[in-house]
């Protein structure tokens, strides 16, 4: 709870900082959608003026962001790379901002990659999405609930 916390106090500053160090606008969006089925979503932390998204994070240990800082790509961590992937793959957006801020750093207390989108990623949900949906929907029924009954 207290990560969390943190993340979110420091989250508009984040934001800020990496407007002005990428130098694209960014705008904050609702949760997202892949289709009209209202069955897979992403919350990103923004939309990009060039076109890609953007996750922040904002680590609630100083270690995790030197982590970060001096491992760059490599040292995403593979939840958070899953996490940018399935956004790319709901969006179907190419590229997503991944980004570290620190407020503790005086100097370069922001650090961002590009990370691009990953085919294997993709053809990863297209394979397990529609089956965990399936599950989720043969669970559902077993309790008398359909999915879509609750927006009626």
């Amino acid at each position: 709870a207290k990560a969390l916390a943190w993340g979110k106090q420091y989250e508009n500053d984040a934001r800020a900082l990496f407007e002005f160090t990428s130098g694209v606008n960014v705008t904050e969006s609702p949760i997202i959608y892949r289709d009209e089925s209202m069955r897979t979503a992403c919350s990103p932390d923004g939309l990009c003026s060039d076109g890609n998204g953007l996750e922040l994070k904002c680590p609630f240990t100083s270690r995790d962001f030197m982590k970060f800082r001096l491992g760059g790509f490599e040292a995403i961590k593979s939840a958070y790379m899953a996490q940018v992937q399935y956004s790319m793959w709901v969006t179907r957006k190419d590229a997503w901002y991944f980004a570290n801020y620190d407020p503790r750093m005086k100097r370069e207390g922001l650090h961002y990659v590009v990370v691009e989108r990953d085919e294997k990623y993709m053809a990863g949900f297209d394979e397990m999405v529609p089956e965990f949906i399936e599950k989720m929907d043969e669970a559902l029924a077993e309790i008398g609930f359909v999915f879509g009954e609750q927006w009626r």
